[in-house]
């Protein structure tokens, strides 16, 4: 079918090309075109519009009888993949690479790279170095890498990703949940300005309401769990009713359970995680728990409330949370809220536990020696010795602390797999 010449004309004008041209005049227009965009970030289709527009150039000109005249030389346009297979070759000059389904498979002659794991070093540190990517080496995900021993037989195969930019769009973004800088240093100084704010009596009571309410919310939330009606109220006071509501039980659960179906919908595991995790202590507390064991737990809730809900608040800092909770700008002030009750929590109970400072007796109203105090009820409703109290504080604190730094390094690991790969490549490389 041929085609027209207000088509043939609009597929000149994309090219940037005027007739009459050989085929290589129009492969180095193509070529010269299309990296160009790709580096500027243009959008796929305005690149397939030119790839479109090659093509139907290309079949014109052989209907014509064009012949592919070699260009002159100030024209030629080397593309990055030739680049590439020059620099390859200069490890072994049979050396071949192609790209296929977002992969790039490179060959070598066996007997020229006997050692894999060199090889490797030396080969991704050449593709971490390269300047230029076109369009094509820049959607390659994973490196396939062959030591042949004949064209289609391979000795060995070694699997590596690709190395990509060491600084990517999400690290530019405050808000992504990948940015490694708001992982790596935001995080830590946050619970380093938490731990500092502590420091200062003046800051320090400025910012007791955060604790207090964190402190009502560890009551109500065991409330809550264990289906009963429960009011926080911020001047240091939890309205909680012993008897168990329905309405409470299945009004929490069918929380957690659009919690659980917006996670799956958004395809993030984490509410999805904690949607079950919750159901199912839910279910204890409310129908296997007895009401002697939940008045104990509600009394323990509260400091309790000072470490667990802080460390999950803290911890959440690294899991994005359903879009309509917005959790992305709010984790910040969130998890410097959380550390500042965190520390002050840990610090206070391991200056009680060296002896320097006594168990808070009483209510934050009632004085010490008021008998609704948590510590007043744990030590005479339900028979908690001074250490056995001090002891289950300090552990819960160790046992938060522990999570909060597992969770720190596993995603220091986790986002920075490449960057610690490639440090060892190159080490490698060099030796």
């Amino acid at each position: 079918m041929s085609t027209s010449e207000p088509e043939l004309e609009q597929c000149y004008q994309l090219l940037g090309l005027t007739p009459p041209i050989s085929l290589a005049d129009l492969e180095v227009a193509y070529r010269q075109l299309s990296y160009q965009q790709s580096r500027a970030g243009a959008e796929p289709e305005a690149i397939e519009l030119l790839k479109a527009a090659y093509l139907t150039l290309e079949q014109h000109l052989r209907s014509q009888g064009a012949q592919p005249e070699a260009p002159p030389a100030a024209t030629m346009f080397v593309t990055p993949m030739e680049q590439l297979v020059k620099q390859l070759r200069q490890l072994d000059p049979e050396a071949q690479a192609k790209i296929q389904n977002q992969q790039l498979h490179i060959g070598f002659n066996v007997a020229r790279v006997s050692k894999p794991q060199i090889t490797v070093a030396r080969v991704y540190t050449l593709l971490a170095n390269l300047e230029d990517r076109d369009a094509d080496l820049a959607t390659v995900q994973t490196v396939f890498l062959y030591g042949l021993k004949a064209p289609k037989e391979a000795a060995w195969r070694e699997t590596f990703p690709m190395p990509q930019a060491l600084i990517t769009p999400d690290d530019l973004d405050p808000y992504s949940f990948n940015n490694r800088f708001s992982s790596i240093l935001f995080f830590p100084v946050l619970l380093l300005l938490g731990m500092l704010v502590n420091a200062f009596p003046l800051t320090r009571t400025l910012l007791q309401g955060i604790k207090i309410w964190i402190h009502e919310f560890g009551h109500a939330t065991v409330a809550w769990f264990a289906g009963r009606r429960a009011i926080p109220l911020p001047f240091g006071w939890t309205n909680v009713q012993p008897e168990r509501s329905l309405f409470v039980y299945f009004g929490v659960l069918i929380l957690l359970g659009l919690l659980f179906w917006t996670g799956r919908r958004e395809g993030k595991r984490w509410p999805m995680v904690l949607a079950v995790i919750l159901a199912g202590l839910q279910f204890w507390l409310t129908w296997m728990a007895s009401t002697d064991r939940f008045m104990m737990f509600l009394a323990f809730g509260g400091i309790g409330g000072e470490f667990y809900l802080s460390t999950l608040l803290m911890v959440s800092f690294y899991f994005p949370m359903p879009d309509y909770w917005r959790w992305e700008f709010w984790r910040y002030p969130v998890v410097f809220g959380a550390a500042f009750t965190f520390w002050g929590s840990v610090g206070m109970w391991h200056q009680i536990e060296r002896g320097r400072a006594s168990i808070p007796w009483g209510s934050l109203w009632g004085g010490r020696e008021h008998s609704g105090g948590d510590m007043n009820i744990l030590h005479l409703d339900y028979g908690w010795s001074d250490q056995q109290i001090i002891t289950t504080y300090n552990t819960l604190s160790g046992l938060c602390l522990t999570a909060l730094l597992s969770i720190y390094f596993y995603f220091l690991l986790k986002q920075n797999r490449q960057f610690f790969f490639s440090l060892w490549q190159q080490f490698l490389a060099r030796t």
